[in-house]
């Protein structure tokens, strides 16, 4: 159940509008809530109809939020979180279950595809959960996150492992995000192009403002171009699984910030998170490349995000990956085990070149 990507859970409906600013709210179908209950995490009282629980939220015209009671205990109710999509030439919704990084004495950061006592200011776009250690609520965890344009980035987390009579506002808070996240409804001033919302283009849906190609294995992307020409971009392939609720298991993305930046290397664990206790052996075509020790893995951006640290070490294996057919990244998984994902490199040299193209300044 340790899912921090988004896990798309794709099934179709036909609602009469494209534009949920122009519809109203309703909750999702019951096929769809039928499937997110399977989990066996979930326990609810069989007299309950969910219905009359759920609550939901217009994001903007393309989102809409659900919530959809999973647990229900004496001062804590656990809820999926279901995100419902749509693009703007269709009435199709598409249906995306949210997992979220949480915080215990216990674990330290794991993650888990609940919300506890959840609440959406869709107006801000800032959802929060409220985790209460006990009834009177002086111990536990408060998150919140903010809505980016396309899923919810956490800013602030507090938690209060003993109970001590503290309010939550008293509680200490173990991570803040230190700059905005990017927003594709509410672009940042400073590095966004000022022109970009006035050229008619909606950057809440794909392709996102971003310049796009495929190449074989590879999806490379550049963003919006920054007030100084420069770009973000990246060349990304998977591990797919039909089965998986995210439709893949593992992601390998090649990025520069800008043009004339280094790239770098980082691989996400959708599920089977890696322990950080524990080296990681990357091999082209069978073949060791590079072992990391544990502080040459680097987390900056998502706990289940793991960057190659040294740049040296990532020059060596970019070029090796250059004249290879596929990467594979064995490591030890957060249970103790062995775990290993495999990457076709097919397309990444094309996916390069053009990022060196497309990158901007």
């Amino acid at each position: 159940m340790k899912y921090l990507l988004t896990a798309a859970l794709v099934l179709f409906t036909s609602p009469a509008f494209a534009d949920f600013t122009q519809t109203p709210m309703a909750p999702p179908p019951q096929e769809i809530i039928d499937r997110v209950l399977e989990d066996p995490d979930c326990f609810l009282p069989e007299d309950l109809e969910t219905n009359d629980m759920w609550t939901g939220a217009t994001l903007d015209a393309n989102t809409r939020i659900h919530f959809i009671p999973c647990q229900l205990a004496a001062y804590n109710m656990a809820v999926k979180v279901l995100l419902e999509r749509r693009d703007d030439e269709s009435d199709i919704s598409t249906w995306d279950t949210l997992s979220f990084a949480h915080y215990s004495d216990e674990l330290g950061w794991s993650a888990s595809d609940t919300l506890t006592n959840a609440d959406i200011d869709a107006d801000a776009g800032r959802l929060t959960e409220f985790v209460k250690g006990r009834g009177v609520g002086d111990c536990g965890s408060v998150g919140t996150w903010i809505w980016t344009g396309y899923t919810f980035a956490m800013t602030e987390y507090a938690y209060e492992g003993e109970c001590k009579g503290r309010l939550p506002e008293e509680w200490p808070v173990i991570f803040t995000r230190t700059s905005a996240p990017d927003s594709a409804r509410t672009p940042d001033t400073l590095i966004d192009n000022p022109d970009a919302q006035t050229d008619g283009a909606d950057c809440s849906v794909a392709p996102f403002c971003e310049d796009r190609a495929y190449f074989k294995d590879f999806l490379v992307a550049c963003r919006q171009h920054r007030q100084d020409g420069s770009r973000y971009c990246s060349a990304n392939t998977y591990v797919h699984n039909t089965s998986a609720p995210a439709g893949f298991d593992y992601q390998l993305r090649v990025s520069r910030e800008r043009s004339g930046a280094p790239l770098r290397i980082s691989m996400i664990a959708v599920f089977n998170m890696m322990s950080r206790k524990d080296t990681v052996d990357v091999h082209v075509d069978g073949i060791r490349q590079i072992l990391l020790a544990p502080d040459e893995i680097e987390t900056p951006e998502s706990i289940n995000d793991y960057f190659i640290g040294p740049q040296d070490l990532t020059d060596h294996l970019i070029e090796a990956m250059k004249s290879g057919s596929d990467i594979r990244f064995d490591y030890t998984n957060e249970a103790g085990e062995d775990a290993s994902a495999q990457f076709s490199l097919s397309g990444l040299t094309a996916s390069l070149l053009w990022m060196r193209e497309y990158g901007g300044q």
